[in-house]
């Protein structure tokens, strides 16, 4: 009979393990686990289904990034730090919508809403400022929704339109919290060579992380009148927003790999990022490897789209090896990856 993987090992793996970055390898731990990883990738490969169907759910960058060439063309920087669900858009950004648009009708500004946008991205963007004043001096606001790009007068949002972009960011949390179990706990449980149980994943982490993606989207919604009325605050908080993002960057993966109750989570997220060692380490790893590939994916992007296919073709497995590398740190950074872990059924 088989023995059991030891703590921080996984089936096929060879050499010392390193959770404390003192034996070989813990200086490079963003390096060890994507190579990790890629040696498993076969094992993976049915997860690059979650970060492809993301991708395609934004309708509108979609339709953005199949349009004809040679408009808005720009080169983007992304200082990203590891995710949970990672797609195309988190490294790229299609060419902007046209400096014209209509006036917007009721239909427009109130109508169903969708969810395709991924966490943190529902605030304008695309090259857009959050804010602009109309010729007629008056101040419109330019909102990106999954479907379409609207340009709204400021006057215009209402506690209706308030009340339609709650609901939509509402059954987003939910639907986007479903994903990230699925994906983060199967990926987990595959990593140790167990069975992926995706229900089981579902039941146990996705309260967790649909009440993560509330959090989220509650900030941005309180933030979002001040960017609104005072447009060069935006600047001033890229800064704090990049710290934020280092120091609980971990919370989503302790959720799953060490079953840590939610708030515990970025209490233990804090004193881990804030210690540093291998998880800052482990983070710029990832960050300077999300800035290359900003860079060669919207240059890659912006050939159209024959573009867009390609990007497609290359940011899915790299937005998988991404988070199935980041999975497989913490496993071995919390105790050998066992404390506090559900049994699979």
């Amino acid at each position: 009979m088989d023995s059991a993987p030891s703590p921080g090992s996984y089936p096929g793996d060879s050499g010392p393990t390193v959770a404390d970055g003192s034996e070989d390898g813990g200086s490079r731990p963003f390096i060890r686990h994507v190579s990790r990883v890629i040696d498993r990738f076969d094992d993976l490969l049915a997860f690059a289904l979650v970060p492809l169907f993301a991708t395609l759910l934004d309708v509108e960058k979609v339709r953005r990034a199949l349009a004809p060439a040679g408009r808005g063309a720009s080169i983007n920087l992304e200082f990203a730090f590891p995710s949970s669900l990672v797609t195309l858009w988190r490294f790229a950004t299609p060419q902007p919508p046209p400096a014209a648009t209509t006036q917007p009708s009721r239909e427009e500004l109130f109508g169903s809403p969708s969810f395709g946008d991924t966490p943190g991205e529902s605030a304008p963007t695309g090259g857009s400022p959050p804010a602009r004043y109309s010729d007629t001096g008056g101040t419109d606001v330019t909102i990106e929704t999954p479907v379409e790009t609207i340009r709204v007068p400021l006057e215009a949002i209402g506690a209706e339109m308030l009340g339609w972009i709650a609901l939509a960011l509402v059954a987003y949390a939910v639907l986007q919290g479903l994903l990230m179990a699925g994906y983060v706990g199967g990926i987990d449980r595959r990593l140790r060579g167990e069975p992926v149980a995706i229900a089981s994943c579902l039941v146990t982490y996705a309260p967790r992380f649909i009440l993560y993606n509330l959090v989220g989207f509650g900030a941005f919604l309180v933030v979002l009148p001040v960017f609104i009325l005072v447009p060069p605050l935006v600047l001033l908080a890229v800064p704090v927003i990049f710290l934020i993002s280092y120091v609980f960057y971990p919370v989503p993966f302790l959720f799953v790999v060490d079953d840590t109750p939610f708030i515990d989570a970025f209490r233990q997220s804090a004193r881990l990022t804030t210690a540093g060692g291998p998880v800052l380490r482990f983070g710029v790893g990832h960050l300077l490897t999300a800035v290359v590939s900003s860079v060669i994916l919207s240059l890659v992007l912006r050939l159209g789209g024959l573009g867009f296919l390609l990007a497609l073709l290359l940011s899915t497995p790299l937005a998988l090896v991404l988070t199935a590398a980041t999975v497989s740190f913490f496993q071995e950074a919390i105790d050998g990856g066992i404390r506090n872990r559900p049994a699979c059924p």
